[in-house]
């Protein structure tokens, strides 16, 4: 008898004994599966564009992925079909880390690993999670280590009152999240300068006075119990920042988001241990490397990390991971399509120190109650998206994902793109 049977008999002659680990060395697709095809389309179930990713295998399994969005798509496109393909083809999908790996190499002259290059490896990595859950039997989140023991994720809106200075607006966003179930949002600050045309990173005093006003009114509309996230742009320099903190600090934030420049250097250790609330970053931060400096040099209170940005899921974990030897708390970043959603729940299942998840009611379908970040249908998903402001997580394997394609072609597809069949 081989070693790796005898563990296996042994544990499972333990009476209660359920270890998925060796479970998977039990199915009879392990190591006999092969990938035949890498697909890509460009859709738009959000507010933005999706490139959609489709793995193909010789058993019949299917994995489906979704890139971050670039301008429209089309960069993550050329690099899925053109660079990623070719790597992929006739691999074992279990092969996961060292196929990331040499995709990464591969495109290290599109950007290195960032940018669209990276958008389009981790919409292509979730797609082989979403195959090795269903190899394997086993939902993503309880692969991944943690999500055995979660159902639930906790979510936060990123929305706002229409107007911070009145009360009146502020009572009824309070009265919106709180019918929707929503426990916590993340809220833009008032500011004279759009945070995507900047002239310069200076917030002046009428600013500084008026988000105290505005977020003193949003924390009395809402409640002490309600979370409430302060949404910079990483657009401050110190003093501004350091201002901005100690203004909206009445209202105990849970925290400050990105503001300062999105690089590291030692102005964010000096803001961090000055500042009266917490401030985070990470939403526009890719792997480990540029996350490292943050962590290890404690430039921040906590991370948020966009996981269709940051490599994808098994990145982001080692991520959380690396955070959480610094006891430093992580949240996740996701202005992807629904699809990237449930990828990154699965992900967050799996942080012990978890804060909260990032979703949208963008459109119409989500204001009324039903999904977030676009369309839940085209999902085919075995549950309610969203319950009392939590993702629900599913036992299905994989991402639990039975993708509805008869509705995103209708429905959903980019203009002049053709179907992936």
């Amino acid at each position: 008898m081989i070693r790796r049977d005898f563990l296996r008999n042994t544990f499972l002659s333990v009476p209660g004994a359920c270890i998925p680990y060796f479970n998977l060395l039990r199915n009879p697709l392990v190591k006999k599966v092969k990938i035949t095809d890498v697909k890509c389309i460009l859709t738009k179930i959000g507010f933005r564009v999706s490139p959609l990713v489709k793995i193909e295998t010789d058993a019949g399994i299917v994995g489906i992925g979704e890139c971050h969005h670039d301008e429209n798509g089309l960069g993550a496109k050329d690099i899925i079909l053109n660079v990623c393909k070719p790597i992929l083809l006739n691999q074992d999908p279990l092969d996961l880390e060292r196929l990331v790996f040499k995709m990464g190499t591969r495109t290290s002259y599109y950007g290195g690993n960032h940018g669209v290059a990276m958008h389009a490896i981790t919409g292509v990595e979730i797609a082989m999670w979403d195959l090795i859950g269903k190899i394997t039997d086993q939902p993503v989140h309880k692969i991944l280590g943690g999500g055995s023991h979660v159902k639930e994720v906790r979510a936060y809106v990123s929305s706002g009152p229409r107007d911070l200075l009145d009360k009146n607006a502020c009572q009824e966003f309070a009265e919106r999240m709180h019918n929707g179930g929503w426990t916590a949002a993340k809220v833009n600050i008032l500011r004279d300068q759009q945070w995507n045309k900047l002239d310069n990173r200076r917030l002046s005093n009428i600013e500084v006075d008026r988000n105290a006003v505005g977020y003193a009114n949003l924390r009395e509309a809402v409640g002490l119990e309600f979370d409430i996230a302060v949404h910079c742009h990483w657009e401050f320099d110190f003093d501004s920042a350091l201002r901005l903190a100690q203004a909206v600090s009445p209202i105990r934030p849970w925290w400050m988001e990105d503001p300062l420049p999105i690089a590291y250097n030692e102005q964010w250790v000096k803001l961090t241990e000055k500042s009266p609330v917490p401030i985070l970053c990470g939403e526009n931060l890719y792997g480990r490397d540029d996350f490292r400096p943050f962590i290890v040099n404690q430039g921040v209170n906590m991370i948020e990390i966009d996981v269709s940005m940051a490599g994808g899921l098994l990145e982001a974990k080692k991520i959380a991971d690396l955070a959480e030897t610094y006891y430093m708390p992580v949240a996740t970043h996701n202005v992807a399509g629904p699809i990237a959603t449930v990828a990154s729940a699965n992900l967050a299942a799996s942080v012990r120190e978890f804060l909260g998840h990032e979703v949208f009611l963008s459109n119409d379908i989500n204001r009324n109650g039903r999904g977030v970040n676009g369309d839940p249908e085209v999902l085919g998903y075995d549950k309610e998206l969203i319950i009392n402001g939590h993702i629900q997580l599913t036992d299905r394997p994989g991402l639990g994902i039975e993708l509805n394609e008869k509705l995103i072609r209708e429905k959903y597809l980019v203009e002049g793109e053709d179907w992936w069949d």
